[in-house]
């Protein structure tokens, strides 16, 4: 049942740009709890300290809502049953800092040092205050009995009420250029990424996303939420164009694109490498599938057409008459640009809407077939079961047992 909460507590937080911290003996990855803002400020910080304090001070069955000096909000109690171990929830802000807490700040650090505060901060996520009373107060409440829990609200909320030893800060590292030598290695990395998307070379694009991450981008607060979606949406738009270039229809296109748009938007950003690997090779994978660099204007004309529109009437003598061509020229053009005749690649892809219709729908048999521009069931049929030998009904029975 934890295990439960947790992943309920992982997904609305994930929906907020807000990252969960569990805070437990020996403290590994405390230092991330704020993406690396005191860690930044203060390379010997002590997290071990930091810990046992978070844990000592946070009490059973409470819910502690507190604002750290830098005027950023978090959450935390202890998960019942799970002795030491403290639940964080942020960092996030209630909206613009006001001038008094910025002078506050820069009196503390130094302006080049309150300067960098001010960019991170301006990245972390803004909170609706509804969020927590209507959504997340209720759902930390349901795990603890109601006549024990209480809400305390901490403006000084001590373990993350930090002021850096400035001992260890050394204020230039704020505005540190990269070297010339590396942003060349760091673009030629990159080109290599997107030449290797464009072929649909899956490995190598891997390969160029791997040396990507030894160079760091100018600006030290990298990992917030929105650092984070609006570096995978750049991504996005890149490997979009890349793939342009293979002669892709704007359909398919857009197809990805967007569909990588909604993921970004609603993804976990613990899970940006994961969801970068992914995007890689399905880009590749849209290359390998769709890309028509390989055949002449009029082919390309055809096959798009033809993929575009499956229901409707695809027999040579219409294909032909769209092109301006004889249907025995259009039929031998065909066959030697892609090694199948015309009817052949109408075919196979009919069946294989057909296939990914039946595994994503609920359509009848018949009503898939007349999707795919087959008006005769027993004919569509017999096609599919030629193309993946299996009938339409038990190719669709098993897939769903599959699931």
């Amino acid at each position: 049942m934890q295990l439960d909460f947790l992943n309920i507590l992982r997904k609305l937080t994930a929906e907020q740009n807000l990252q969960v911290t569990l805070v437990r003996p020996p403290f590994d990855g405390l230092e991330h709890c704020d993406y690396g803002l005191r860690k930044a400020l203060d390379p010997a910080f002590d997290w071990q300290a930091l810990g046992q304090l978070i844990v000592a001070i946070v009490k059973e069955n409470t819910l502690f809502l507190g604002e750290d000096v830098f005027n950023l909000h978090f959450a935390s109690f202890r998960l019942p049953d799970e002795p030491d171990t403290v639940c964080l929830i942020g960092p996030w802000t209630h909206g613009e800092r006001t001038a008094a807490q910025s002078r506050a700040v820069e009196q503390m650090l130094g302006p080049e040092a309150a300067a960098a505060v001010q960019e991170y901060y301006n990245g972390v996520r803004i909170l609706r205050p509804e969020w927590l009373s209507e959504v997340f107060v209720p759902l930390v409440s349901s795990i603890f009995p109601d006549s024990d829990f209480c809400i305390r609200e901490d403006l000084e909320f001590l373990p993350l009420n930090f002021e850096p030893d400035i001992r260890y800060f050394n204020e230039p590292t704020f505005t540190q250029e990269i070297p010339a030598a590396m942003l060349e290695r760091r673009y030629a990395a990159e080109e290599q990424m997107l030449t290797a998307i464009s072929k649909g070379d899956h490995e190598d694009a891997l390969r160029s996303k791997n040396a990507l991450t030894c160079f760091q981008i100018k600006g030290r607060f990298t990992d917030t939420p929105y650092q984070i979606r609006t570096k995978m949406t750049i991504l996005n738009t890149l490997l979009r164009k890349a793939i342009q270039s293979s002669m892709i229809h704007p359909f398919y296109i857009d197809q990805i694109s967007s569909r990588y748009a909604r993921l970004i938007e609603n993804m976990d950003v613990r899970d940006d490498d994961r969801l970068t690997v992914q995007m890689l090779r399905e880009y590749c994978a849209y290359v390998q599938r769709y890309s028509l660099k390989a055949y002449s204007p009029l082919v390309q004309k055809v096959i798009n057409h033809i993929n575009l529109n499956l229901g409707d009437d695809l027999s040579i003598g219409r294909l032909a008459d769209l092109c301006f061509i004889s249907p025995g020229y259009l039929s031998t053009l065909f066959k030697r640009e892609t090694g199948v005749t015309l009817v052949s690649y109408i075919n196979s892809q009919r069946i294989d809407r057909a296939a990914h219709l039946l595994t994503s729908t609920q359509l009848s048999i018949a009503a898939i077939a007349e999707q795919v521009g087959i008006t005769d069931v027993n004919y569509f049929t017999k096609l599919f079961k030629k193309a993946m030998h299996i009938t339409p009904s038990r190719f669709r029975c098993n897939r769903a047992r599959q699931k």
